[in-house]
């Protein structure tokens, strides 16, 4: 687990412990507007925050998020490394709540894919609930795919670990041969982005957001810098050329635009 070594502790702990709480069935989702996202568990200075950021997109409309910055490479043993780093301009907390609401449908599928939604929502499981820190949840969902003259719907089935202590969110497929993968696995980190810590904060770089509300006087836009890893390796012979190449391009394409819909969605919630 050298690239995610959060990732045999959370495997380790869902072998040799049975789940606290576990939902009897699954449940059949409906699409939720950006306004219904659950922000109740947002501490006080969160939730200070973002009606500092409702505040300011009336009178200056937040544009200095920038775009998912990709890298692909590969690994010692041959799996595709997938690296992207973005921001949200909304504090950390709400953010996570964001990329942790998995019944929401996504909001860019007009203009991505020629008007083909990314991925369609079919369920959701919670697996372990360990209150407002910690939840193991299953999602199963759908991708449209389109190759020469074959297209249908691929299922996606994965396990997120919702960190939100560490506003860390890990994934992984099930078990081998889901979504024709040998191995997925991957993590989302979100990480505090003091932005006017130049105007208001000239002493020194704060370290927390108590620090860098005392030193803005409680003026500083806290916004959120987001760090994607993901690895995978397809069945065989989908790991060879030119399936791979094909696995690799469309992969890379849709996750970047399900990174540019947290964005999108982020933009809806200061627009609120």
């Amino acid at each position: 687990m050298g690239i995610f070594p959060g990732f045999g502790a959370w495997i380790n702990l869902n072998k040799q412990q049975a789940p606290k709480a576990e939902s009897k069935k699954s449940k059949n989702v409906k699409s939720k507007p950006g306004s219904e996202i659950n922000t109740n568990a947002e501490s006080e200075e969160t939730k200070r925050q973002l009606k500092l950021w409702r505040a300011e997109e009336k009178k200056f409309p937040w544009q200095r998020d920038y775009p998912p910055k990709v890298k692909v490479s590969k690994t010692s043993i041959g799996e595709t490394h997938l690296e992207m780093a973005f921001s949200i301009g909304l504090p950390p907390e709400t953010v996570f709540d964001i990329v942790t609401s998995h019944d929401n449908q996504t909001y860019s599928y007009f203009k991505q894919m020629k008007r083909r939604k990314i991925l369609d929502v079919k369920s959701s499981k919670v697996l372990r609930d360990n209150g407002r820190d910690e939840k193991v949840v299953v999602v199963k969902k759908s991708a449209p795919w389109k190759f020469l003259w074959w297209d249908g719907k691929m299922p996606i089935e994965l396990i997120f670990n919702e960190n939100r202590k560490d506003l860390l969110t890990l994934f992984r497929i099930p078990r081998e041969d889901v979504m024709n993968m040998e191995r997925l696995l991957g993590q989302l980190q979100i990480k505090p982005w003091y932005i006017d810590s130049d105007k208001y904060c000239t002493a020194r770089e704060p370290k927390s957001a108590e620090e860098y509300r005392k030193c803005s006087g409680g003026k500083g836009l806290l916004g959120s810098k987001l760090k994607l890893d993901m690895v995978y390796i397809p069945m065989q012979p989908l790991d060879m050329p030119p399936f791979s190449w094909y696995i690799r391009r469309v992969t890379t394409k849709s996750t970047k635009s399900l990174m540019e819909d947290l964005q999108i969605r982020g933009a809806v919630l200061r627009s609120i």
